[in-house]
């Protein structure tokens, strides 16, 4: 791979320049002078995840990044930690020479772990413009891979990053403004002629792949319509939610995650229903998914969220939970469903429930509730955000919440293409 084909060029917020080289902010030169700190000896980084911890906190610890020909390269902006396959950092920005460019970062304890794991091979690492290790090789003369340097970081925990101040009313404008774009893209669903039925299903369908499995979830819920599910509404509640089960399992090809004694009813139920197989097996992503998260019992917990309501209108339903409940009974609706929880609900309500209802039927009510609802759980992009701004940043609620997620895909924020 060409590191000059994979570069991006940059503009870099002033206040994330570093004049004065790689080095510590002021307080932590400040420490190193009072002999409160000293440089992390290779030999005390003994895992990948240390590593890797250490890296995160780039623009905290300002590490000597120096490839093996001397040339220096600052950390702009570390990247996001990626936990799925792939490189172990998404989006960095770094500058070398006085010029600014940005693609993914892996790491290794050792050069040599480049091919030993496969990355030559991969294309996924395609992107990579920096490989980041503790040892060079003594001779790599004949290394193929992108560019490699050495990381030595000096041991200064920053109290107070030099880094632009964030309020939480301005991360609630941003969780705001990412809001409306999610409902203008559940707007443009409605417009193209799809049922507001379908339009909220399909939102919820996506929102139980999570982060892994959201592209299969979707197309599952083109390819097994919540249409589908109408011939089972004079059935008894607990059937009809096996049906719907059913139904998405048989579609999903996904019959080989479940034991033999129910698989051949599924295909039964599935067969008399007309659910046909569109995905593949292969679609599916296992990686570092939890077993109470992967696509069969997140179809199990959409299937009885659908079963509770095959009567009445799916839309209409959430809209007069809504009235009656607020956010927080749409968020009980979807927490009493298996495998979801409180948390999951959460995220489920705040970006795809009350979305949706708003493309159907604007409301001030409906943003007002967004403001009041509690901040989903934590998770990859909010605590990478949070760490980058020194943890200054707890979220209160769910639109500063959405507001971090909105700040990591800002086209202002480091490493963002």
């Amino acid at each position: 791979m060409s590191s000059e084909s994979a570069r991006v060029c940059w503009p870099v917020p002033a206040s994330l320049s570093r004049p004065d080289g790689p080095s510590c902010s002021p307080l932590a030169r400040s420490k190193i002078r009072q002999g409160k700190s000293m440089a992390v000896s290779e030999t005390s980084i003994t895992s990948e995840k240390r590593f890797s911890d250490l890296w995160e906190r780039s623009l905290e610890l300002r590490p000597d990044v120096v490839d093996g020909d001397g040339n220096s390269y600052e950390v702009i902006f570390p990247g996001v930690r990626n936990q799925a396959a792939g490189p172990d950092f998404r989006g960095a920005v770094l500058r070398r020479d006085g010029r600014t460019f940005g693609g993914d970062v892996e790491l290794h304890l050792e050069q040599s772990g480049w091919r030993a794991h496969g990355h030559h091979a991969d294309p996924a690492y395609d992107g990579v413009v920096l490989q980041v290790v503790l040892r060079l090789a003594r001779n790599n003369d004949h290394f193929t891979g992108p560019p490699t340097a050495t990381a030595t970081f000096p041991e200064c925990l920053v109290e107070s990053p030099s880094l632009p101040e964030i309020s939480p009313s301005d991360l609630e404008a941003l969780g705001i403004q990412r809001f409306f774009a999610k409902s203008a893209g559940f707007r443009l669903e409605l417009d193209a002629g799809v049922s507001p039925d379908q339009v909220v299903y399909q939102g919820m369908m996506e929102a139980m792949g999570y982060a892994r499995n959201r592209k299969p979830f979707l197309a599952l819920s083109r390819s097994a319509p919540l249409s589908l599910f109408t011939q089972l509404r004079d059935e008894p509640r607990r059937t009809a939610e096996f049906g719907v089960f059913a139904a998405l399992a048989a579609a999903g090809n996904v019959l080989e995650r479940i034991t033999p004694p129910e698989r051949g009813q599924i295909r039964r139920v599935a067969s008399r229903l007309g659910a046909r197989s569109r995905l593949s097996g292969h679609d599916w992503s296992m990686f570092r998914v939890r077993p109470g998260a992967g696509p069969v019992n997140r179809m199990r917990a959409i299937a009885f969220i659908i079963a509770a309501g095959l009567d009445e209108s799916l839309s209409e339903r959430m809209q007069a939970v809504f009235e009656r409940g607020g956010a927080n009974g749409l968020v009980r609706v979807v927490a009493d469903a298996p495998h979801i929880g409180r948390g999951f609900a959460l995220v489920i309500a705040s970006n795809v429930l009350l979305p949706c209802l708003y493309a159907i039927h604007p409301s001030d009510g409906i943003i007002s509730e967004f403001r009041k609802m509690p901040s989903p759980p934590s998770d990859s992009v909010t605590r990478g955000i949070a760490k980058v701004l020194g943890e200054r940043i707890r979220p209160a609620n769910a639109a500063q919440h959405s507001g971090l997620h909105a700040l990591a895909k800002s086209r202002s924020w480091p490493g963002r293409n």
